[in-house]
């Protein structure tokens, strides 16, 4: 708690002026005693028990460091500095001259202006004391803050390094993809005017979502799943009835929770790439979204080639690592899984490599979208 610490801080603070005040009263007192007679003028004076001295002490440590709070809180005005120990050691002085003559003197005015000179040596060592630890704190937290000052830096400079990363990242969206669109409109312009049409649209839709999302890193899962399925469109138009592909989501809900935008195209892309487009049979790719509680699981599942034993992981795979540890951290993971659909059982035609992402559910209020049809997976979970 807030006042804990600063209770704690102000009595450690008191302790030093107090150490200070002790080690510079024992150094005056046998100087003076030696080199003066002072002490035989001052009744009692060279007679004080231990008890008196801490006690007296000690109230001088908690009155100099309130008066060392009360300076810290308009230091910052006064100018020049040394103005500021100045006036610190004069309300140090009076304010211990006026309490202690409060308590002790039988004519407080007369005691008031009648100082004897051992009230002058030793109120110097208080006076001392305080300037001293004065100083200490204030190096402190003029070192505290150039420390903060330099982790903000950092920190900014963090931030700009993530932010050039991330639009790395989106830069890099699907260079393959449009080279191999570009052809396939190219080959369709004379043998299918209408595909290569409808292709053109499809690819233009892409792209325009694509320039329209560069501002911002996170999207809904309606709106990330909406552009996969345009790309899935685009390639479908290439492959045909070579390509069939899904959509399931487990709960309507996870529909506005958020994710890294271009988390699943490269993924898609990865898929149909090194997977589909190498098998014979008819491709196959699937993506359930499923509720884990706090948490939600996104599977992106093929039938297309398995990932070798010793995979290098390539764009898709790396760019969907560094956005979930850039924009999820700790609580992100993506699994790899090779010879099983991670979700329902295994027969002839299924699907047998998954990349399974892992997140933690984030809702956004912005996102009120209606809640869109999505084709049924090709079997239900078992």
């Amino acid at each position: 708690m807030k006042w804990l610490y600063k209770i704690r801080e102000f009595l450690a603070t008191a302790l030093l002026v107090f150490v200070l005040d002790m080690a510079f009263g024992a150094v005056t007192y046998f100087l003076v005693k030696g080199v003066t007679t002072l002490f035989d003028s001052q009744s009692g004076g060279d007679s004080m028990s231990l008890a008196d001295l801490l006690i007296g002490n000690g109230s001088e440590a908690l009155l100099a460091t309130t008066v060392i709070y009360v300076i810290r809180t308009f230091d910052k005005r006064l100018r020049p500095k040394w103005l500021v120990y100045v006036l610190l050691a004069v309300m140090v002085f009076v304010a211990e001259q006026v309490i202690f003559e409060s308590i002790y003197a039988q004519d407080f005015w007369r005691s008031l202006w009648t100082i004897h000179p051992l009230t002058l040596i030793f109120g110097s060592n208080i006076m001392a004391a305080s300037c001293l630890t004065y100083y200490f704190m204030q190096y402190e937290r003029n070192r505290m803050q150039k420390i903060t000052e330099q982790e903000y830096q950092l920190l900014q400079l963090k931030e700009l390094k993530t932010k050039a990363e991330l639009e790395a990242l989106q830069a890099k969206i699907s260079p393959h993809f449009l080279y191999n669109a570009l052809n396939s409109i190219a080959s369709l312009v004379h043998e299918n005017p209408d595909k290569a049409e409808q292709m053109v649209l499809l690819l233009a839709k892409f792209f325009r979502y694509s320039t329209n999302a560069k501002s911002q890193y996170l999207t809904s899962l309606a709106d990330e799943i909406e552009m996969v399925k345009t790309y899935l469109e685009v390639e479908k138009v290439r492959f045909g009835e070579r390509l069939e592909y899904s959509v399931w989501f487990e709960n309507e809900e996870l529909r506005n929770c958020l994710v890294p935008q271009f988390l699943l195209q490269p993924l898609a892309e990865n898929a149909i790439k090194h997977g589909i487009s190498k098998s014979m049979d008819k491709g196959i790719l699937g993506i359930e979204v499923l509720d884990k509680g706090q948490k939600l699981t996104i599977v992106i599942f093929d039938n297309g080639v398995p990932f070798p034993e010793q995979l290098i992981t390539g764009y898709g795979l790396r760019s969907t690592q560094d956005k979930l540890r850039l924009l999820m951290g700790e609580d992100a993971k993506m699994e790899i899984i090779n010879g099983r659909n991670p979700n329902r059982q295994a027969t002839a035609n299924q699907p047998h490599k998954a990349v399974e992402i892992t997140v933690r559910k984030q809702v956004s209020a912005d996102f009120t979208q209606q809640p869109k049809t999505y084709p049924k997976p090709l079997a239900q979970p078992s």
